[in-house]
């Protein structure tokens, strides 16, 4: 008979990541790390096909209407590990068309931690790597940076009109 150990902690059951379907689960982190990358592959392929509509208009617009199918289509396998990793369905996912509910829908993805151990759509994703935490770290210091030039940009925007409108003795 075996004996029973108990300074050794059980092994987690980890899922497998798919990268290419719609199945499995993803964490918090690995959706920003997961959305930046596909997003810079996007931003070049893009001036790549910006090159190819001096080419070829035709070339140009065949490229871009295929990159852009493939990129909605990555970006929805995406999303829909999130929402299996928060056990929900990927059918939540029309909920991107109604105005409103896609900005509850995204922040819920964001912030809402996924259901610990196994749910209905399998067991829990592996545990982030240091890859995925360093681009998640970035994404969001670039979205805050992104956050702060806009308000800079909004607020030099009232201080020219505020300025211009002392200049001219009228506020």
């Amino acid at each position: 008979m075996p004996e029973l150990s108990l300074d050794k902690t059980p092994q987690e059951n980890y899922g497998p990541l798919e990268p290419v379907g719609f199945s499995g689960r993803i964490g918090r982190l690995r959706l920003l790390a997961w959305s930046m990358v596909v997003t810079l592959i996007a931003s070049v392929t893009a001036l790549l096909v910006l090159l190819a509509v001096k080419v070829s208009p035709t070339l140009g617009i065949t490229c871009g209407a295929t990159l852009t199918l493939v990129y909605f289509i990555v970006s929805l396998r995406i999303s829909a590990q999130r929402l299996h990793d928060l056990n929900w369905s990927a059918w939540m996912l029309l909920l991107h068309l109604v105005p409103v509910a896609n900005l509850v829908l995204s922040l819920m993805m964001l912030l809402m931690p996924g259901t610990p151990g196994p749910n209905k759509y399998g067991p829990p994703p592996p545990p982030n790597s240091r890859a995925v935490n360093i681009l998640a770290s970035i994404t969001i210091f670039l979205f805050g940076l992104s956050i702060c030039a806009m308000i800079a940009v909004f607020a030099l925007g009232l201080l020219t009109a505020l300025i211009n409108a002392a200049n001219g003795n009228s506020l």
